[in-house]
């Protein structure tokens, strides 16, 4: 609440762009608190940062009076299933993005994350480059995915190299879609911080309100099943600057754990489901597929029995515990057996808000 924080730096830095400055492209600011206490508060402080941009562009906040305003409008309407854009999870949060985007009548919806910089003075020109046009393998091009240019160190750790690669694939898996030929390759990854969404998906598709990690890579798997395709676009890029975050590595893998957990039943499921379009495994090679095989249980194991001895030399007994915590979940997990069943129900109320914004 007392932080300068990174909103106004991009703000700065979006007013740099002739397109914002005339108005032509409006800014909508989705802001959240992460505690309900705070809610008023965090929307009065905002409304204040707020206040010197909004006659330099075309700026609205679109925070909890916003929310509650929409949900009147949807209650005359008689729609009151409002579980999918309750702003508890990432993925909720995710949902008012697409409703902010979808109130401008826009026909594509450009996602950024306040941590970023655009150093492209084309991004918004390459951003809508290919949208609706035929891709090579012949797929419409409604959502495309870019990049971040980070820092990103080596983590090539031993305790994670043989059981837990999420690093070393993640990387793999966009060296590979920023080099290879064509420029729009069909993806199942994408980054939330960077996506370009038209209309006609984001009226039709929401994140799944129980994913609450990995929530953007999630989505492009709901948009696949119900036949939209995202693309890689090599020539989207972003400046990524990450605020320090002190989580814990045992409290990150715990995260990863159920996310990977949920996504291979999910994966599975759908597989079951006669409601919606099929995707090949091979397509989630090499990441997020590693984690979605048959070994996935060991993994789990023996990364959190690995993280733990790494704890242990250092003397951290917290550390230490939680990883064995951590070791459990597989033999306490419990499996969802109807994730598209639910989904699908999660669709219909999320369609029928859509149709009424």
């Amino acid at each position: 609440m007392n932080s300068k924080g990174t909103l106004a730096r991009l703000l700065d830095n979006l007013l740099e762009f002739e397109e914002i400055k005339s108005g032509e492209i409006p800014v909508r600011i989705v802001g959240i608190s992460n505690r309900k206490d705070l809610r008023k508060k965090v929307e009065e402080l905002l409304n204040s940062y707020l206040k010197e941009y909004s006659n330099k562009m075309d700026l609205k906040l679109c925070s909890y009076s916003w929310l509650d305003s929409l949900k009147r409008r949807l209650k005359e309407k008689e729609i009151d299933d409002f579980f999918p854009i309750e702003p508890d999870s990432y993925s909720q949060i995710r949902n008012l993005c697409l409703l902010a985007a979808l109130e401008t009548k826009s026909d594509l919806g450009i996602f950024l994350d306040d941590d970023e910089l655009l150093t492209d003075k084309n991004y918004f020109k390459k951003s809508e480059e290919g949208m609706y046009s035929l891709a090579k393998d012949n797929g419409t091009i409604l959502g495309k995915a870019g990049y971040y240019k980070q820092d990103r160190p080596n983590y090539s750790r031993f305790w994670e190299l043989k059981w837990w690669p999420k690093d070393v694939s993640f990387n793999e898996t966009f060296e590979r879609l920023i080099k290879e030929k064509p420029r729009f390759k069909a993806t199942m990854v994408a980054l939330g911080g960077n996506m370009v969404i038209s209309k006609e998906v984001m009226q039709s598709v929401c994140f799944d309100p129980y994913v609450n990690r990995g929530e953007d890579m999630d989505y492009v798997f709901n948009a696949r099943m119900f036949g939209y395709r995202f693309y890689f676009d090599p020539e989207l890029f972003v400046e990524h600057y990450p605020p320090e975050k002190k989580t814990p590595d045992w409290k990150k893998a715990r995260e990863d754990i159920y996310r990977f957990l949920y996504l291979r039943e999910k994966y599975r499921s759908h597989l079951q489901s006669e409601m919606v379009q099929k995707i090949a495994f091979e397509e989630f090679l090499p990441y997020p597929g590693i984690f979605m095989q048959g070994d996935l249980e060991d993994r789990i194991i023996e990364h959190s029995r690995m993280m733990a001895m790494k704890y242990l030399s250092e003397g951290d007994k917290e550390g230490f515990d939680n990883c064995m915590e951590n070791a459990k979940i597989p033999f306490l997990y419990k499996r969802n057996t109807n994730i598209i069943g639910d989904f699908l129900q999660t669709t219909v109320s999320w369609r029928k808000i859509t149709q009424n914004i």
